[in-house]
């Protein structure tokens, strides 16, 4: 379940000024939050009632009820949690801003994220005979981690930066492309996007921004929370890579139980030949 306060917090400039006052009213005032109707919310934050009640239907989809239940779960967070990085913290203070950031980041990406999409995706994969998966930066480890993953239960997929290649590649038919991408904004990722609608080739996008100029050239959109790193400046790609992989695992788990039983005998074969020529 999402926290109401952490969300806030990462959403606050993206509100109105009038709702920006009633969600920092909220985050400096949790507990009196939770015992006062929207009108007294409305009078402290001075901003109108149906102010307050817009604002707590957009972060909660109980409305304010909802959010007054879930903050009587959260008032005792410390809320240093919300910030990524602070030059005071010890590790055992990081690793615990690390594991309520990362919980936060995947039970917000099981929010956004359509079964039907994955389940559509992995229906893509399973017909396709060449696999094409492109990303840059640190969605080129979830590239590289998508490759491994279905390699070992036979899946061909080719994962490069040469985006010639891979445009190239795609001429063969019945290819599949997945491009990872944040912000759904990358340049090389936006003209493989155009190369493959050109070629007919179904186009598989994991990303922040389902609105964006790369979703919007897609076939199917895997969607995923970033914890609000796309919207300030982040030290680098943390929570958002952690949901990133996340969709990855997802969809492998759902390709998997398509043909099981063949994917099944695949994965002991691939632990067999490595075991028996490379384990020590």
């Amino acid at each position: 379940m999402k926290s109401i306060l952490f969300t806030l917090n990462n959403k606050l400039e993206s509100f109105s000024k009038s709702e920006r006052k009633v969600a920092q009213f909220i985050i400096d005032h949790p507990q009196d939050t939770i015992q006062m109707s929207a009108d007294e919310i409305s009078h402290r934050a001075q901003v109108s009632a149906a102010t307050v009640v817009r604002l707590a239907k957009e972060v909660c989809e109980d409305g304010l009820p909802g959010l007054k239940i879930r903050l009587s779960a959260e008032v005792k967070l410390d809320d240093t949690l919300f910030t990524e990085v602070d030059p005071s913290d010890d590790l055992e203070t990081m690793k615990h801003k690390m594991e309520f950031r990362i919980s936060h980041a995947i039970g917000q990406t099981n929010q956004v994220l359509s079964t039907d999409a994955v389940q559509n995706a992995a229906e893509i994969i399973d017909k396709a005979d060449n696999i094409y998966a492109y990303g840059l930066g640190a969605s080129n480890l979830v590239a590289s981690d998508f490759q491994q993953k279905f390699i070992r239960v036979g899946k061909p997929v080719a994962q490069t930066l040469d985006t010639h290649l891979i445009a190239v590649g795609m001429i063969e038919t019945n290819s599949a492309l997945l491009i990872i991408s944040n912000s759904g904004e990358t340049s090389e990722g936006l003209r493989l996007a155009n190369a493959a609608k050109s070629l007919g080739v179904p186009v598989i996008t994991i990303t922040h921004a389902p609105d964006s100029a790369i979703a919007k050239k897609s076939t199917i959109i895997l969607t995923h929370d970033d914890s609000g790193e796309s919207g300030t400046l982040r030290t680098a790609a943390t929570t958002s890579l952690m949901a990133q992989l996340y969709v990855v695992d997802l969809l492998y788990y759902t390709y998997i139980t398509k043909n099981f039983d063949s994917n099944a005998t695949r994965l002991a074969e691939s632990k067999k030949i490595i075991s028996e020529n490379f384990d020590q």
